[in-house]
């Protein structure tokens, strides 16, 4: 797995291309199905199955929240700190908000680690630590 792409923000379009992709290589990997004399393609969760690895999204998702503790943990002087905390007062445009990364990490804590507040949590290493190997070892990775 490529861990360069921590710091990149999945928005849901590209996870959803993300799988997508991997379940078409995993399709052709291992081929169709054939019952009753019958060939057809492999359909949905199968290929997962049989692939016995982890989805390459949710291990972004989870090295994406160990580096969200890491930030929280850093000194307030810091670049990364200052942009996290920092409220940049600009006319924003009119409609939805924008996603913020914080925010993605707060719901990429609720889906993996089943916590709120990961701001409190994350400030204490050794259980960020454990929560981290957690998800790791719930997911496979």
């Amino acid at each position: 797995m490529i861990y360069t792409i921590t710091q990149l923000k999945l928005h849901t379009q590209l996870y959803l291309r993300l799988c997508i992709f991997l379940l078409q290589i995993l399709r052709r990997v291992y081929g169709p199905t054939q019952k009753r004399g019958r060939r057809r393609p492999r359909r949905n969760i199968k290929p997962y199955s049989l692939y016995n690895e982890p989805n390459i999204a949710e291990g972004i998702k989870i090295k994406r929240s160990g580096w969200a503790g890491r930030i929280i943990r850093m000194e307030e002087e810091r670049i990364p700190k200052k942009v996290l905390n920092r409220n940049f007062h600009t006319t924003r445009p009119v409609g939805r908000p924008r996603t913020r990364w914080a925010d993605v990490v707060q719901r990429d804590a609720l889906q993996l680690l089943e916590i709120r507040g990961w701001e409190r949590r994350a400030e204490i290493r050794d259980e960020w630590r454990r929560l981290m190997r957690k998800a790791k070892a719930w997911k496979g990775l």
